[in-house]
């Protein structure tokens, strides 16, 4: 006859393990503090163990004696009591229990076959998912994954979830020791003291929000972030989702900076044109396309949702070291179905999901918010984090939050009537502050708030450290 254990659909079961430790707690109650750390009630196989453990441990964590005398009055209207022998069943345990020395191995049996059922129960809910066509088949992905990550979690040794903080100070001071030996920073760098000086780099795990009224150059200075950071960190993977601009557009701008050096520099407008280009500008053009960096991917679909985002960046990391990606920009993103709930709450769920995600996959994203229009209203025009659209879920989630500024968008609106004094003192204040990008940062977890002056030329869409020689 065959062993019913063979069949593909049963699950694997250790009941002796059970009885051997349920019996042990009931006759040394001490042997909780031996085995609490590695099983819960829901590891036990049979419901009348699990709530029997449970019974044991609740009487035990009170202070009070567990057992089979005092614990048989809870049982009085549990069926399976009765039918595992009633007090009699309780008394054997304690009878046949193995000596108390041995309860964590018996335990660690438990523990081990627990989740190698929750395996088995997480494989058939996977195929499942498979099947059904009213799922697609990312979300079976991660629901798996998932699930796995849970029973990984679940299965581990409850000591193997935390790190002794002696340690892990002596290997945090060896990483800061080499840092400064090596010069090497801390976070991919970018060559912007907005990004390298003030934040300390694209740091892994972090989500770096910049926000701005149109016009400010939010855009522009994601563009030069990711392409500045691939340039310079050519062993690492760089990605960008437009959902604004297709690729062609975002090259036209790449192009357009990698001419900063010839005397002529070919503004991205003039790229963008349908009349054709010079053959002087076309032989600049030639010249520095090159310099488009080969690991920087670029995707410019509309209406991408997080779960798109999610599934390309793990795509990405089987491609290579991603380090980066960024998102223009959050409101054009696809929401979760509302489901009666307000438009915050689904960014919410947005920028939470995405925070979670620069976790789990090490990367730093960087996001495009708009801001209110109530920034408009103001005389000060620079923007606070309540200007932020949804600013609460956006504000928690983020890690540093960047506002480009440029007052002279403002001040050109500004123009007085022309030949007058006022007319010719607003003309050199709008050459001053022409090429004037202030990168305010108002909020960052891993350094000092302020603002960052960058270069801009808005021309050539490039943004730089300012000189003040």
């Amino acid at each position: 006859m065959m062993d019913p254990r063979d069949e593909p659909s049963a699950l694997p079961l250790n009941l002796e393990a059970e009885q051997a430790v349920l019996g042990q707690l009931m006759f040394d109650n001490e042997v909780h503090r031996q085995v609490h750390d590695l099983i819960n009630d829901e590891d036990f196989s049979e419901p009348f163990h699990q709530r029997l453990y449970l019974a044991i441990a609740t009487t035990i964590s009170a202070g009070k004696l567990a057992e089979p005398t005092t614990l048989q009055g809870g049982f009085r209207e549990d069926p399976a009591f009765d039918e595992f022998g009633g007090f009699g069943y309780l008394f054997d345990l304690v009878d046949r229990a193995p000596p108390a020395a041995n309860a964590r191995a018996y335990a660690e049996q438990i523990a081990d076959t627990a989740v190698r059922r929750r395996l088995i129960k997480m494989a058939a809910e996977a195929m499942q998912a498979a099947r059904n066509p009213e799922q697609t088949g990312y979300h079976a992905v991660a629901e798996a994954r998932a699930a796995l990550e849970a029973a990984e979690r679940g299965s581990a040794p409850e000591d193997a979830m935390f790190v002794n903080a002696h340690d892990a100070a002596q290997v945090r001071m060896d990483r800061l020791e080499l840092e400064v030996a090596t010069g090497k920073p801390k976070g991919v760098q970018t060559g912007l003291s907005s990004i390298d000086k003030r934040l300390g780099g694209l740091m892994p795990g972090s989500v770096i929000v910049m926000a701005g009224r149109p016009g400010m150059g939010k855009t522009a200075l994601l563009g030069n972030v990711l392409y500045n950071a691939a340039t310079r960190n050519p062993s690492r993977l760089f990605a960008g989702f437009s959902l604004e601009m297709d690729t062609d557009q975002l090259n036209d701008r790449a192009l357009s900076r990698l001419t900063a050096g010839h005397d002529q520099p070919v503004s991205f407008s003039d790229i963008a044109k349908v009349a054709p280009l010079t053959s002087f500008d076309l032989q600049v053009l030639h010249e520095v396309k090159g310099g488009i960096p080969r690991n920087l991917w670029l995707r410019d679909r509309a209406g991408v949702s997080v779960e798109d985002v999610a599934r390309a960046v793990w795509a990405m990391k089987r491609r290579g070291d991603l380090a980066a990606i960024g998102i223009d920009y959050l409101q054009l993103m696809r929401r979760p179905a509302l489901a009666g709930r307000n438009e915050a709450s689904a960014i919410a769920e947005m920028t939470t999901a995405l925070k979670t995600l620069a976790r789990e996959a090490k990367i730093t994203i960087i996001l495009l918010s708009q801001l209110n229009r109530s920034v408009e209203s103001r005389d000060d025009k620079r923007p606070m984090l309540s200007d932020l659209r949804e600013s609460g879920s956006i504000e928690q989630d983020a890690d540093a939050v960047l506002f480009p500024f440029r007052e002279v968008y403002y001040l050109q609106k500004s123009e007085p009537k022309g030949g007058t004094e006022q007319h010719m003192l607003w003309e050199a204040e709008v050459a001053l502050k022409r090429t004037v990008m202030d990168v305010i940062i108002a909020k960052n977890r891993h350094g000092s708030e302020g603002a960052e002056p960058q270069e801009y030329r808005a021309e050539i869409d490039l943004i730089t450290d300012r000189s003040f020689a």
